[in-house]
């Protein structure tokens, strides 16, 4: 029996579990973890991660292999953004009919906010165990070949939560390079305050397609935010409004702003007020291009610099969360 009531007999579960999640906690307590998740499940397993990239390696794995019916990530949003990656193959699913999930073990824990896990393990036991699954959109990120490459082939990322332009990657290189030890939220703002100092925005050229047809506009940038989920940078409210299942991404694009302004308007960003920003552009966007160089961050992992093309594959992931009506 799990602590919250009837163990799954029906369905098979592979945790996809990070062992430096929660600051090494997770690790520490691998035979509890084992145990909670066969307290929950009938058919389960942990396979724990040994290196960075490992758990899409797993993902993938498993997804071929045509089993088991859930595949949960055990970490913090570094590691959904692992196994995601592992689910797909140039933006297509490997294996349509495993579903996503995740135990959240992490420090910003910002796409199981839109999942609507509770970040307490019997809880989101509980969630992977009885929880609705609904199908959501993925990002895709192409990043062009370089000139003069012979036989390359341009690479591909996903992304389920966030995609985040300029500063935002100089932030998340400091979250994860931080002992995280006093938690999500103080991790990120110290992060914020410190790149607020060092990082220089510089102009980038955005062209998006979407709802109400194209656009662009050339900003000198300090940060943009791609959003398919709701939240990033534990509880910046990027997405307010939108859904991870209607075929768009929320783009918000952040002019250069002084360090004063900057900090005059940080609540107004975790509140999801980006209108009442001067110089913000919002628009909905199905298909988005960067064409000059900018950092850029995925599920908060520095991934490199654009250009790069994101485009929504609509409903691709099937996905457990603890919506309470079937919407998200």
């Amino acid at each position: 029996m799990s602590d919250h009531g009837a163990r799954n007999e029906g369905e098979r579960i592979t945790v996809i579990a990070n062992p430096r999640a929660g600051g090494g906690r997770a690790g520490a307590d691998r035979p509890g973890i084992e145990a909670a998740v066969s307290r929950a499940f009938a058919q389960g397993r942990v396979i724990w991660t040994e290196h960075a990239g490992h758990a899409t390696t797993i993902a993938r794995g498993i997804a071929e292999g045509g089993e088991p019916d859930i595949i949960a990530a055990l970490g913090g949003d570094g590691t959904c953004h692992e196994v995601v990656n592992g689910l797909f193959v140039n933006g297509v699913p490997v294996n349509r009919r495993a579903i996503f999930t995740v135990i959240p073990f992490g420090t910003g824990g910002d796409l199981v906010r839109s999942l609507e896990i509770k970040k307490n393990l019997q809880d989101a036991l509980w969630t992977a165990s009885t929880g609705i699954t609904l199908p959501v959109d993925v990002i895709k990120l192409t990043f062009p070949v370089a000139p003069g490459v012979p036989a390359a082939v341009p690479r591909v990322e996903m992304c389920i939560n966030v995609a985040g332009f300029g500063i935002n990657a100089m932030v998340c290189q400091l979250v994860n390079g931080s002992s995280k030890r006093f938690g999500g939220m103080i991790s990120f703002l110290g992060a914020i305050f410190t790149s607020l100092g060092r990082y220089e925005a510089r102009v980038v050229d955005w062209r998006w397609d979407g709802p109400d047809g194209s656009g662009g506009a050339s900003v000198e940038t300090l940060a943009g935010f791609a959003a398919n989920g709701r939240y990033c940078g534990a509880g910046l409210h990027v997405g307010k409004g939108g859904s991870m299942a209607d075929g768009y991404l929320d783009l918000s694009i952040i002019p250069k702003l002084s360090m004063a302004a900057a900090l005059l308007h940080l609540p107004k960003l975790y509140a999801g007020e980006f209108a009442s920003v001067p110089g913000v552009i919002r628009v909905r966007a199905s298909r988005i291009e960067v064409d000059r160089s900018i950092a850029i961050e995925t599920d908060g992992e520095a991934i490199g610099d654009t250009p790069v093309t994101l485009e929504v594959i609509p409903k691709a992931l099937m996905c457990r969360g603890g919506w309470l009506r079937p919407t998200i």
